[in-house]
């Protein structure tokens, strides 16, 4: 892993799933398992990371809930790998983020007190499909 943080690469990935919202333990399995690009058991990357072993295992299980990280059984173990699909991650979180804003804007639209807003979260709502159309 000190080969990792020398080149810069480390913490310039970090910094992205920090962004995502990450904690900082998830941040740094993650950004070492994507970085390292091989499977890892937790027993690996406890040893890795200088985390505790049942700190690891509770922080991979919240990356496997948010899809960052796969699992597959290795005799007796598990061993974990990043998933790195940045562009399908984000294509999620808009997703994500559209359904929000639009439940926001139904409860809202019917309340004069709050037009400006909701035509602030039609703007954005338009402009993140924009987003979308201009990708695919």
């Amino acid at each position: 892993m000190k080969t990792i943080i020398k080149n810069g690469a480390y913490d310039a990935l970090k910094k992205v799933v920090l962004h995502r919202g990450l904690n900082d333990i998830e941040s740094e399995i993650y950004t070492l398992l994507v970085l390292s690009k091989k499977k890892m058991s937790a027993r690996e990357i406890a040893e890795s990371t200088g985390y505790a072993y049942s700190s690891v295992v509770n922080a991979l299980n919240n990356l496997r809930r948010r899809y960052l990280v796969d699992r597959n059984k290795r005799g007796r173990c598990y061993e974990y790998e990043a998933n790195a699909d940045f562009v399908g991650m984000l294509r999620r979180e808009r997703r994500q983020l559209i359904e929000y804003l639009t439940e926001a804007k139904n409860a809202l639209k019917d309340k004069d007190d709050y037009k400006d807003l909701v035509e602030h979260i039609d703007e954005c709502i338009n402009y993140l499909g924009k987003v979308e159309k201009e990708v695919n």
